[in-house]
């Protein structure tokens, strides 16, 4: 029996190194509104509801807008968005996460840091 979408995702997220905890929220960033919440289910729903980007920070998740996305550096029009889900802490495809990653990687590295 094949291995559940989620399951065979997280196995492959797994192989990659992990992004350090605050890969996705820095300090200046706390001029958006954001919704914070300290489970993923009550982030997802969230979403569900709500739309906006979900982002995982430390142990907890957010939601953003697309303001926070272009702080960030990347754009919240590309379509690696839509298919992860909007959703960075459980990507519904493994290969446009990745592509988000190198992207906010870029950034990083174009900032010194």
């Amino acid at each position: 029996m094949p291995a559940e979408p989620w399951t065979a995702l997280k196995a492959a997220l797994e192989k990659e190194p992990p992004v350090p905890a605050d890969f996705w929220y820095q300090d200046h960033l706390d001029v958006f509104l954001n919704r914070w919440f300290a489970s993923y289910d009550q982030a997802r729903a969230s979403l569900e509801a709500e739309g906006g980007y979900l982002l995982p920070y430390r142990h907890q998740f957010f939601l953003c807008a697309g303001g926070l996305i272009r702080a960030l550096g990347l754009d919240p029009e590309d379509p690696d968005w839509q298919r992860v889900g909007w959703d960075c802490a459980r990507p519904a495809e493994a290969e446009a996460y990745r592509r988000l990653v190198e992207k906010r990687k870029r950034v990083l590295e174009s900032k010194g840091g």
